[in-house]
């Protein structure tokens, strides 16, 4: 024989506050992720902005860097030549 289970008003109006709270702290709870999120979203937009600017710097960086080695070997064959003019006066 199947026994069923009968509740009260007062047990029933006890298992729906308290089915009333659960959601009320899940709300909480969700609210709260939503906010995690919408943070965590905002901070991975700056990284990568930030990524980005220092991948320009870096690029910029090398470009300069570049240059001035090139710069450099114009100055050491200006001044060869130089010493090979002042060489030559001199013989």
């Amino acid at each position: 024989m199947e026994k069923e289970q009968w509740y009260s008003n007062k047990d029933l109006f006890e298992m729906l506050e308290g089915f009333k709270q659960e959601v009320a702290e899940l709300r909480l709870e969700m609210r709260e992720t939503k906010t995690l999120i919408r943070d965590y979203n905002g901070l991975r937009e700056n990284v990568n902005e930030v990524s980005e600017r220092i991948n320009k710097i870096e690029e910029k960086i090398n470009t300069q860097s570049s240059s001035r080695t090139e710069y450099i070997g114009y100055i050491i064959a200006v001044i060869s030549i130089i010493f090979l003019f002042l060489n030559y006066l001199k013989g």
